[in-house]
């Protein structure tokens, strides 16, 4: 049975200084799928629409695949949310 794997989101920290070009964890913060999910159903009355991911890099180690947003550039996250349908469809 295959091990399903993790995907974090690794978002700069600006306080740390934080760019692609290095890529130790201790100068960015983890952002998980689950924390997204939170973050989206914490607007009421809105669900998600769409998602745009501009990635500057990756590392993939093994179970886990670290994607990494920087602030420059192209790179970011973009979530846009739509009012949810009052018919609950």
């Amino acid at each position: 049975m295959s091990e399903e794997k993790k995907i974090t989101f690794m978002l700069p920290d600006q306080q740390k200084e934080a760019s692609i070009s290095n890529t130790s964890s201790e100068k960015y913060l983890e952002f998980f799928p689950d924390e997204l999910t939170e973050l989206i159903n914490s607007f009421h009355g809105f669900e998600l629409d769409t998602i745009e991911l501009h990635i500057a890099g990756a590392i993939d180690s093994g179970g886990a695949t670290k994607l990494f947003v920087d602030f420059s550039g192209e790179a970011g996250m973009k979530f846009t949310l739509k009012k949810k349908d009052e018919k609950g469809e």
